[in-house]
């Protein structure tokens, strides 16, 4: 399980997607919410949050590939 973004987290609070007390998980391939204080969860349409999902922000360098020696 994973956590979504700290961005993501507020936009999801901001658009009642998800409480105050609640944090967005992807577990798999689905999204859940957990309340922090009872741990009780629900699962979130991927339809509802995918808007506010943010992409791990992974790049790949545009310089020539080296083999690295040690």
């Amino acid at each position: 399980m994973s956590n979504l973004s700290s961005k993501t987290q507020q936009a999801l609070r901001s658009n009642n997607i998800i409480s105050e007390q609640e944090v967005a998980i992807m577990a798999g391939d689905l999204y859940v919410a957990e309340n922090v204080l009872t741990k009780e969860r629900r699962m979130l349409m991927t339809s509802q949050i995918s808007q506010f999902i943010t992409a791990n922000n992974i790049t790949e360098s545009t310089s020539k590939a080296q083999l690295l020696k040690g």
